[in-house]
């Protein structure tokens, strides 16, 4: 990675988003996170500087590139609750589908050269988009799988 290039960490309030932050830290890379704190904690992410903004915030997100030098993406910043999702499949495709695309438009466009997609345990083999009785968490994250290049 070049040395003035930082990685940015969508969802990195989260579980899984601030462990890996705390390992990126360590491993001595610049590091910056975006979350809407919806389920993540500020105090997670400790002394790395913090976004509080939505991934799918386009304006947000081409500034924080473009200011930060980010070389790195690495996106945990989904909706993963299968029963919500069932009962709200519009929040879901919102946020896992259309801001997920809206980012990786926005990286390809910036240039970032690494996208990591963390998935979640709700996609599995069995699971399609054909398949009526899916749930939102799944295919809007299956469609997002298909988006990146």
């Amino acid at each position: 990675m070049p040395a003035n290039s930082t990685v940015l960490v969508t969802g990195g309030a989260g579980y899984i988003g601030s462990h890996t932050v705390l390992q990126l830290v360590a491993r001595g890379e610049r590091v910056l996170v975006l979350d809407d704190l919806s389920t993540g904690f500020r105090q997670a992410v400790r002394d790395v500087p913090l976004i509080v903004g939505n991934v799918g915030d386009r304006a947000l997100v081409d500034r924080l590139l473009a200011e930060h030098q980010v070389d790195t993406i690495i996106h945990f910043a989904a909706h993963t609750i299968v029963p919500e999702s069932v009962a709200n499949p519009l929040k879901y495709y919102g946020n896992n589908t259309c801001s997920t695309r809206s980012l990786l438009e926005a990286a390809s466009q910036a240039g970032v050269r690494h996208v990591v997609f963390s998935s979640t345990a709700a996609v599995d083999e069995k699971t399609t988009l054909r398949t009526p009785a899916c749930d939102a968490a799944s295919s809007s994250e299956r469609v997002a799988q298909v988006l990146l290049p």
